[in-house]
């Protein structure tokens, strides 16, 4: 009788393991596939799930275009809502608090409230690499940081990347900020006041740092002002290259944690839609001029070259990445308040 009994049990679990398997690895209608990351799997995502993404208006948005478009279009396979604003401080407060769950932030700025929020929130992609240009109006020969001594260097506002960027490199060429060159972060409190000072040429401004697509916006506007130095190239003949990471898109931690897949999907999709705008094709940009991003085809044709436009996840990331803030928070602890720790980055 236990031997019968055993015999049974056996049969029955041998029974239960085949339907789990048969379960696993078939969906209705699906002939079996295996189960590997290189498998596109249908349905894997909620297609309806609402994913909002708040963008900053400019460099940073750039290469969410062709979403933008295809969101508008009713084109993509996903439920994205996408919006546009004016100011970082106006995205900060939703992504920390979830009622945004995808955000383009300034990369310190994601530093920043990574530590401030105690780790709401986590660095998904770098989207932006370096944008930032000195600007000269006058007829003084600029070839290097130590020609600009003695000179006041205008900048959009303080406690902003452009700021602690420009810092570290006169710092790490020598001069010391507030004694060999000034910094005035005041005059200028916006990109907006500083690009219409160069482009009416009042105020006396003979030296700035603008990123693009101001860059080109000005030097189409006023011929008198011309480009004296890549502060890209600068900065990675120092620290090495992609080492200068300017934008980026961060995910609520929360959000990313219950929704893997569709993080997973959003990325490659995020991916595809960078890979079309850096293309600089005729449609590419028309989606920028829609989405409302660039003012002109003439400015986006000539600056999105120039705007370093990227797309950077994972482990990749993590190693670009780091190098900038170790720099920026080494040249001025209050840039990023902490070094980030391995948390911070969305690496799966």
């Amino acid at each position: 009788m236990k031997k019968n009994l055993t015999k049974i049990i056996s049969v029955v679990l041998a029974a239960l393991m085949l339907l789990t398997l048969v379960a696993c690895n078939t969906t209705p209608d699906t002939p079996n596939t295996p189960d590997t990351d290189d498998v596109n799997v249908p349905d894997s995502y909620n297609k309806e799930l609402e994913i909002k993404i708040s963008l900053l208006n400019g460099t940073t948005a750039l290469g969410m275009s062709k979403m933008i478009a295809d969101a508008k279009n009713n084109a993509d396979d996903m439920n994205y809502n996408i919006e546009i604003f004016a100011s970082a401080d106006m995205i900060t407060g939703p992504i920390v608090s979830g009622n945004t769950h995808i955000a383009a932030l300034p990369t310190n700025v994601a530093a920043k409230l990574y530590k401030a929020s105690e780790g709401k929130l986590q660095l998904l992609a770098l989207n932006t690499l370096g944008v930032l240009y000195l600007l000269q109006s006058g007829e003084t020969p600029v070839s290097s940081f130590e020609d600009l001594k003695g000179k006041t260097v205008y900048l959009p506002g303080a406690g902003s990347n452009p700021e602690y960027i420009t810092a570290a490199l006169f710092e790490a060429n020598g001069l010391e900020v507030g004694k060999d060159v000034i910094l005035d972060t005041t005059t200028y409190p916006s990109p907006d006041a500083l690009q219409t000072a160069l482009v009416s040429g009042v105020g006396g401004v003979e030296f700035a740092v603008l990123p693009e697509p101001k860059v080109t916006v000005i030097t189409m506007k006023n011929a008198n002002v011309k480009v004296a130095m890549n502060f890209t190239e600068k900065w990675e003949a120092i620290y090495g290259k992609n080492t200068l990471a300017q934008g980026c898109l961060v995910v609520n931690t929360d959000f990313a944690k219950a929704h893997p897949a569709e993080i997973k999907k959003f990325l490659d999709d995020y991916k595809a839609s960078v890979d079309f705008v850096v293309g600089g094709t005729d449609e590419a940009i028309t989606a920028i001029l829609d989405a409302g991003i660039l003012p002109s085809e003439a400015i986006a044709k000539k600056a999105l070259p120039n705007c370093n436009i990227c797309f950077v996840a994972g482990e990749e990331m993590k190693s670009s990445i780091s190098v900038f803030y170790e720099k920026l928070f080494e040249a001025d602890n209050k840039s990023i308040l902490a070094v980030p720790d391995d948390n911070f980055y969305y690496v799966k």
